[in-house]
């Protein structure tokens, strides 16, 4: 048998395995019971998203007063040369700092939380607002090229739903708007937790309802005709209700001028997204229900008999996340396909900690796709296999399927008997 080469950048198990077999994997873990994809930064970038990484060098380039700033208050630590800081735990620890300001009445300090934490906010705010031409002009022809890579992603990710299984489910550490445009444009229903038509709160037992075809018969009329969307860390457009408690969601036409505003003048603008840092001190008062119930979800879904998880543009920077993920493969039916394209070499260690530690479990159960451009999203996308593709071989499958049962059934006979 021939090595994989090394710009495959495939493992299964902990063992190089060919590219061309990653297809063939990715066909039957689509067909399990439960599937889901979770997203991280670098899935954004497609559709004019930033990373991590990139954010930072933003604020790094254009706003070095915030930075000296954070330095000096000790809102960063000590960080190897290139390395990027966490900006969302930051952007937490800030929030804090700020409660304790005005609590204690300090005006100046006050003051400068709330114009750096305004300054970092602003930049975020602008990686994840995406082309400007998907708020204006989202039926454009340039525009569904941009989100071309999401549309075929969900797609794919619809038809590989057979009658009677669950609705697929995206789970994301991304606030921009990405998924619900391209579900849009494709006619999905999207499940994010929200209900209402001019009133959109947050209910979290609408993840636990679905649509079905009454025009439709037996299981048929169950099928999949929605997607379950998770998103793990808040969103531009959630925001939280003048009463304080409530968590709303804004459609995208009734932001666009808060959010160019805040962009344009974070220092004077009262735009305030739901962008979720747990570890911040409006987290109890305000959205600890709703993250909780985010992460219930996740959480949920990991421990479900015969589950795919398919992670992309995710840098593994969270350790409260990765600690689900691990804890998900307790689960003996869980498959993990991981890409990510910091990792270049089947034969060097994977530079994320957390990963190689996966890959050394040496679980079948766990494939991971490296090598740069080939794990980035519109890759991972172009991988699932078209439910086209993948239908022509359900007639033969059946049939054999059905053979095989028809020779169980037969009587034995005896041995005297046997022809």
């Amino acid at each position: 048998m021939t090595e994989p080469s090394k710009v495959d950048v495939v493992v299964r198990g902990g063992q190089p395995m060919k590219v061309e077999e990653l297809p063939g994997h990715l066909a039957l873990a689509l067909r399990l019971e439960n599937v889901g994809v979770f997203l991280g930064a670098g899935a954004s970038v497609p559709a004019g998203g930033k990373t991590m990484k990139a954010i930072w060098s933003e604020l790094l380039a254009g706003s070095p007063a915030t930075v000296k700033w954070l330095r000096d208050g000790n809102f960063l630590e000590e960080m190897e040369e290139g390395a990027t800081p966490n900006i969302e735990a930051i952007l937490g620890d800030v929030d804090i700092a700020l409660h304790d300001a005005k609590r204690r009445g300090d005006a100046k300090q006050v003051a400068d939380l709330e114009t750096h934490g305004n300054t970092i906010r602003a930049v975020v705010v602008s990686a994840v607002k995406l082309h400007s031409i998907l708020w204006d002009e989202r039926k454009s022809e340039d525009a569904r090229r941009i989100l071309e890579p999401y549309h075929r992603l969900l797609a794919r990710l619809q038809g590989s739903r057979q009658p009677g299984q669950s609705a697929p489910w995206v789970f994301t550490t991304n606030y921009d708007l990405s998924i619900e445009w391209a579900a849009e444009a494709l006619g999905i229903h999207v499940v994010n937790g929200f209900s209402g038509l001019h009133d959109r709160r947050f209910q979290p037992n609408a993840f636990d309802l679905s649509l079905q075809n009454t025009q439709a018969t037996g299981e048929a009329r169950f099928g999949s005709y929605n997607l379950n969307l998770v998103k793990l860390h808040g969103s531009l457009s959630w925001m939280s209700a003048e009463n304080g408690l409530d968590v709303i969601e804004r459609s995208c036409d009734s932001i666009r001028e808060d959010v160019d505003g805040f962009i344009a003048s974070p220092k004077s603008s009262s735009f305030d997204p739901l962008l979720i840092q747990p570890t911040a001190a409006k987290y109890v008062d305000t959205v600890g229900f709703v993250y909780g119930e985010m992460i219930r979800r996740l959480t949920e879904f990991l421990s479900r008999s015969n589950t795919t998880l398919i992670v992309c543009g995710y840098s593994f920077g969270d350790n409260h996340l990765n600690r689900l993920i691990a804890s998900g493969l307790l689960n003996p039916t869980l498959q993990l396909i991981i890409y990510t394209p910091e990792w270049g070499d089947v034969e060097t260690p994977i530079p994320n900690t957390f990963l190689e530690g996966l890959r050394l479990l040496g679980s079948p159960r766990i494939i991971i796709r490296g090598g740069g451009e080939a794990a980035y999203l519109d890759r991972m996308s172009n991988d699932l296999p078209d439910p086209a593709m993948v239908d022509e071989l359900s007639p033969d499958a059946k049939r054999m399927l059905s053979n095989l049962a028809k020779s169980l059934s037969k009587p034995e006979l005896p041995e005297e008997e046997t022809p």
